[in-house]
Formats: C-alpha cells, sequence, structure tokens
C-alpha cells in the first residue's frame, strides 16, 4: 500500500491539484446566514450560555446543540467524541473535541483525504459562537451537493484517486491553549491522532498513515463576524495571509471575496479598498516576512500550532487583533468594549467560507441550476 507522508500531503494541497472556481451562478446560489440562523438555530443558542467553559452547564448544552444540529440536520455525517483525558483547568475536567465527518461512501478508513474546519466551542466570547456556527453552516450548505457528487461518482465507478476521494471534517476544539502543556486540548488531539494507526489498506490502494495526515488543509476560524475591537463605526478587522505554504489557499479566499462584492452579494462594512481578505496580491517573500513577526505573538496562543509542526498545512483565518480579547473567554477587549457580533460581516463570512469549501470539494461537477 502506498503511504502519503505530510511532505507529500504539502505538495497535493497546491494549485496543481485541480481547483476549479465557482461560475457567478453558483456564486449567487451560494446561501449565507439566515436571520434565523443568526437569531434562533446557529448563534444564539450557543451565545445564551454565560459559560461555555469544561465544567459548567454551559459546557454540556453547547454540545448538546452541536451534536442535536448534526443528529437532526446532517445524519449522513458521523460523529466522534475525541476525550484527552489528562486534565486541562483546575477543576480536573478533560478536554472534550467533537468531530463530525463526511467521506466519500466508497473510501475505506485512512483512504479519504479531509478538508479540516475548526473552531473552539469552549471560549465565552461571541467569536467562537460565531465561529462554530460558520462551521455548521457550512456542513449545512455543501451536504446536498456533495451527496449528489458521491452518488454520481458511484453510479460511474469513479474513486480510488487523490482528486475524487476529497470529504469534509469539522473539528469543534475544546481543552486549554497553553503551548507549554502537553495536556492543552489541541495539542493533546494533534498527538493523539499522529499516533492513531490507520489500518493497513491492500496493495492496491493507497492511503494516509494515520488521521493527521488525512487532513489535506486545516482552516481554522476565529474573530470572524466581530464588531472591530477599534469600536462601532470601523471596518471589520482584516485577516491577514500568515503562511506562505498556504498562501495560495488564502488568495483563493480573496478572490471569492472579490467576485462576491463584485456581484453585490456583501453586506458588511468591508469594501474594494477595505476588505475582509487584503493580502491577495501580497508578494511570497512578503508574506515570509510579515509570518515571521507574527511568530511571537501567537506562539502561545493559536490552536492549529500543534497541527502545523507536525506537517500539517494550515489556513487561519483570524484577525491579528484576535489575541487582543476577542477570542478567548473575556467579555471585554483591550479597549474596555464588549465585544459584539457585527450580523453583516458575520453574513458575509458564512457566504465566503461556504464557498470556499465548495470550490475545494470542486463541486462546480454537479453545478445547481439556477
Amino acid at each position: 500500500m502506498a503511504r502519503l507522508m505530510p511532505s507529500i500531503l504539502l505538495l497535493l494541497a497546491s494549485p496543481s491539484l485541480a481547483y476549479k472556481p465557482l461560475s457567478d451562478s453558483f456564486l449567487q446560489q451560494t446561501p449565507s446566514f439566515s436571520d434565523a440562523d443568526l437569531d434562533t438555530d446557529l448563534v444564539a443558542p450557543l451565545l445564551r450560555l454565560p459559560s461555555r467553559a469544561a465544567g459548567t452547564p454551559g459546557h454540556a448544552a453547547a454540545q448538546a446543540h452541536l451534536a442535536g444540529f448534526f443528529a437532526t440536520e446532517l445524519p449522513a455525517w458521523t460523529m466522534e467524541w475525541q476525550n484527552i483525558t489528562e486534565a486541562v483547568n483546575s477543576t480536573g475536567h478533560t478536554a472534550q473535541h467533537l468531530v463530525f465527518r463526511r467521506e466519500p461512501p466508497w473510501t475505506r478508513p485512512g483512504q479519504a483525504n479531509l478538508l479540516t474546519l475548526a473552531a473552539r466551542y469552549d471560549a465565552s466570547g461571541p467569536a467562537a459562537a460565531v465561529a462554530c456556527a460558520l462551521l455548521m453552516h457550512a456542513a449545512r450548505s455543501v451536504d446536498r451537493f456533495t451527496a449528489q457528487m458521491y452518488r454520481e461518482m458511484e453510479e460511474l465507478g469513479e474513486g480510488g484517486t487523490v482528486a475524487m476521494d476529497m470529504g469534509m471534517q469539522l473539528v469543534f476544539l475544546d481543552g486549554g491553549r497553553s503551548a507549554s502543556s502537553a495536556s492543552a486540548g489541541p495539542a493533546s488531539l494533534a498527538a493523539a491522532w499522529e499516533n492513531a494507526t490507520n489500518p493497513a489498506l491492500p496493495a492496491s490502494s493507497y492511503g494516509y498513515p494515520n488521521r493527521l495526515n488525512q487532513i489535506s488543509l486545516l482552516v481554522l476560524l476565529d474573530g470572524l463576524g466581530i464588531q472591530s475591537v477599534r469600536g462601532p463605526g470601523f471596518s471589520p478587522d482584516p485577516v491577514p495571509s500568515r503562511y506562505p505554504t498556504t498562501h495560495w489557499t488564502y488568495r483563493a479566499a480573496a478572490t471569492i471575496e472579490r467576485r462576491l462584492r463584485s456581484l453585490d452579494l456583501l453586506e458588511g462594512d468591508s469594501s474594494a479598498d477595505q476588505p475582509l481578505l487584503p493580502d491577495d496580491q501580497t508578494p511570497v517573500l512578503q508574506s515570509i516576512l510579515a509570518a515571521s513577526r507574527r511568530a511571537g505573538s501567537l506562539a502561545t496562543s493559536s490552536d492549529y500550532l500543534p497541527f502545523m509542526r507536525r506537517g500539517v498545512s494550515v489556513l487561519p483565518l483570524m484577525p491579528d487583533r484576535i489575541d487582543q480579547g476577542y477570542g478567548n473567554n473575556s467579555r471585554s477587549s483591550s479597549n474596555g468594549t464588549t465585544p459584539v457580533v457585527d450580523y453583516p460581516t458575520a453574513i458575509d463570512w458564512s457566504r465566503i467560507v461556504t464557498a470556499f469549501v465548495l470550490e475545494w470539494l470542486d463541486m462546480m461537477e454537479v453545478e445547481p441550476v439556477p
């Protein structure tokens, strides 16, 4: 059996792999958050919880909200609890990550490559609530296209290649952030997946050595759709491109934003002069220098670092200002204001993220008729 190692995955996650942009018609049909998603169904149930930290009633309520959504609306997705036994807080409660997967039905364990979206659900601020809702919305929006594509591919007897064996995975993260602690939730999950050896496949098949290697791209969402830390009336805080290895994926997302704006499909206060994703034309060398300047501030606070250090390609969608209070359990930002949801910008992000997922999964093959 051919085993694909992380270095090969970095090669596969490149522009050379077939990546087809959505047509204008498909972009116009890409759903965004509805009023119900924001006010009652997705975001509000998490916002109403005064705390979502482990050991609180809100922690269990958040888990029930996430699990109930998939059980009711997306029953074809598999649900998995990843319980990390090491204590992650002073009360002795352990990290409980929720993982939901949608894989091609013909693949065997360890065969599918998985676009992985991640967000924290245990943080009590609105940033985490919006990020979790963005994952749920994206999964619901792409599910019918995924089902159609898998069905048509099975009928044609297709599958068995990297380009065809694509799936999707959502990870709702729990647990401490400390990079110095082996029991920190995301770090322990990355280590557990690195050690989770996949079963051997026939010699005629390819596969991935472990759960971690199956991640084709990890997209971490945090701080999106939140009022600028500078206060009301300012444009939304922009999301920079952080790493040259995934700069092309950032540019793909920025192109989606630009096209949506040209189609008059964005509602927030971002603009062509102050876009949400401003670095799409940034040269790679400049991106490298900018990433090195950010390394110090991100070294102890970013949930994706344990995965990246193990060779996973990572696209962080989070503003630089997220570490000033909006992405953690804080109820106020560095300027003393209480963070609140910027609903028009949250709606814009829901459309951008969903369109990116559709493009990554090559859903132009099942483009809907208007």
